[in-house]
């Protein structure tokens, strides 16, 4: 299918050389998974995204709005699955980083094909060559400026790279999180000084205690990293998926993370889960 997009509640698909966006990465989005127009976890993108305003200090807008014009942009498409992506952007300005007080914020969603990703068993992973700068301000919300993501993506060979930071300490994937199991105990990296928290890394965590696993966030090394029982990653598109190798270092079990994904497809079919459109 063709992507449809609603720039403030219009269909088009063209924006403004003036945009922030287009100009500095000035915003925010998120993806979202919607099937027979109900929208996955929206409650969590939701308040990520009202978290992402309240730091950068742009305009939020109302939850009606968002729905309004997602439903608007489903009815273009007669796609029952499929991805929507959200984006917000402080707004249209003059050159210069500086913006006026009463600046009107822009909105954007995207519809798109939900491509399925089910029939990858497992990931194999390496170490990007870029990685993270740490700026506690912009960790774990999902601005716009993932200039870094993309030249980490750049040269890479294998599913997914690691990122790390300029300690050298494990952070995410490109596009997610990323888990370890080293017996009954789940770590992932603290994002407190940069990264993102993805939609579903509350969940997940909230899963491995209610599995009477001890779960950790702290910093990861390269050498910790290997030596775990388990990895997994986990994102909005592709939910929990296993880690068979990190370059060199193999991953041969996954029953830990395969208990925890069964408990993470069970809140996804629960209604509750789903917030109609």
């Amino acid at each position: 299918m063709d992507s449809i997009a609603i720039i403030n509640g219009q269909e088009q698909s063209n924006i403004s050389i003036y945009n922030r966006n287009f100009q500095y990465g000035d915003g925010l989005f998120e993806t979202c998974v919607v099937k027979d127009n109900q929208i996955l976890f929206w409650d969590k993108h939701l308040f990520r995204l009202d978290e992402g305003c309240e730091r950068l200090k742009i305009k939020n807008l109302d939850e009606s709005i968002w729905l309004k014009d997602v439903k608007k942009a489903l009815s273009l498409t007669s796609t029952k699955n499929c991805v929507v992506k959200l984006i917000l952007s402080r707004g249209n300005s003059q050159r210069g980083y500086s913006y006026p007080d009463d600046i009107s914020p822009v909105r954007i969603v995207i519809v798109s094909e939900l491509r399925n990703v089910q029939s990858k068993k497992s990931f194999s992973l390496e170490y990007a060559e870029s990685g993270y700068h740490s700026n506690p301000i912009l960790a774990g919300i999902k601005h716009c400026n993932r200039i870094e993501q993309i030249l980490a993506r750049a040269s890479l060979k294998r599913d997914e790279a690691i990122m790390l930071d300029e300690n050298q300490n494990i952070i995410s994937v490109t596009q997610g999180n990323i888990y370890f199991i080293f017996g009954q105990r789940l770590v992932t990296p603290k994002l407190d000084r940069c990264g993102v928290i993805g939609s579903r890394r509350s969940l997940i965590l909230d899963l491995a205690e209610s599995l009477e696993m001890n779960v950790e966030q702290v910093n990861i090394s390269i050498n910790e990293a290997k030596k775990a029982d388990e990895v997994f990653i986990s994102n909005s598109i592709i939910g929990i998926q296993s880690v068979s190798s990190i370059e060199d270092c193999q991953f041969p079990k996954s029953s830990i993370t395969e208990q925890i994904n069964n408990a993470f497809e069970s809140v996804t079919q629960d209604i509750k889960s789903w917030t109609c459109i």
